[in-house]
C-alpha cells in the first residue's frame, strides 16, 4: 500500500466524521432550543402577553363615595356596624387592636 493512499483515507475518514459531529451538534442545539421554548410556554403560558393588554373597566352603576366615608358606609352597608357584635371575643380584641394601631400610625383606614 502506498502511504499517500493511506493518508488520503485517513483524511476522508477525518472529514466525514468531523462533518457528522458538526451536523449532530447543530441538530442538538436546534432541538434543545425548540424544547426550551415549549417548556417556557408551558410554564409561563400565553397569559403573559394577555395580562399586559388587560384593561380595567368600571360598571356604569358605580357610585363614588362622598368625602365622609362613615356616612357612605352607614348608608350602603348598614350591617357593617354590627360586625364587632357578631365576632368572637378574641377577634374583636384583635380587630380593635389593628384599628388602634392604624390610627396611632396615622394610616388611612377608610379604604
Amino acid at each position: 500500500m502506498d502511504s499517500s493512499s493511506v493518508g488520503a483515507g485517513f483524511m476522508a475518514v477525518f472529514a466525514v466524521s468531523g462533518s457528522v459531529v458538526l451536523l449532530a451538534h447543530q441538530v442538538h442545539k436546534r432541538l434543545l432550543s425548540n424544547f426550551m421554548k415549549k417548556i417556557e410556554f408551558e410554564l409561563v403560558g400565553s397569559h403573559k402577553d394577555h395580562a399586559a393588554k388587560k384593561k380595567v373597566r368600571f360598571a356604569a352603576d358605580v357610585v363614588e363615595p362622598s368625602s365622609d366615608n362613615k356616612a357612605y358606609r352607614k348608608k350602603h352597608f348598614p350591617a357593617a356596624e354590627n360586625v364587632l357584635d357578631t365576632m368572637p371575643l378574641n377577634r374583636q380584641v384583635l380587630y380593635k387592636g389593628i384599628i388602634e394601631y392604624r390610627v396611632l400610625k396615622g394610616l388611612n383606614i377608610s379604604n
